[in-house]
């Protein structure tokens, strides 16, 4: 199999062994693993809250993952231009993503770019993490 460009995004709130996961597994069909980090605002505009991490820890975070070649500032949505800008190949979701929408996906596959689906890791998430942090 031919490695790819390969692009992730996330919140990458409260990071978590599930983030890993995705991450390794991303990284074993990439050459080069870029991650995309949403921006604080556009999480509290999907989710209706704000992120527990800021958005320069986050990325401290991530810059520190060995599975990470290099990290972005993202939105919720694929942005084309900076797609093709860093050539990506590839945009790795999360199989819970499986039959939603995502803002410039169809766009992004009129490109060439390839989705794939990983699966997701059950029990664990930072929604998760937060309702047993609150005794939830």
């Amino acid at each position: 199999m031919t490695k790819k460009i390969v692009y992730v995004q996330g919140s990458w709130d409260l990071f978590h062994v599930g983030h890993v996961n995705l991450l390794q597994k991303a990284r074993k069909i990439a050459k080069k693993l870029i991650v995309g980090v949403n921006v604080d605002k556009s999480i509290k505009g999907h989710k209706g809250y704000y992120p527990v991490i800021s958005f320069h820890d986050r990325v401290k975070i991530l810059k520190a993952c060995k599975y990470v070649d290099k990290v972005i500032k993202s939105d919720l949505t694929f942005n084309i231009r900076q797609l093709k800008r860093h050539k990506i190949e590839v945009i790795v979701l999360g199989s819970d993503w499986k039959g939603k929408y995502v803002i410039g996906q169809i766009r992004a596959e009129k490109e060439g770019i390839e989705i794939a689906y990983f699966p997701y890791t059950k029990k664990i998430s930072s929604t998760i993490i937060k309702r047993k942090i609150n005794g939830k």
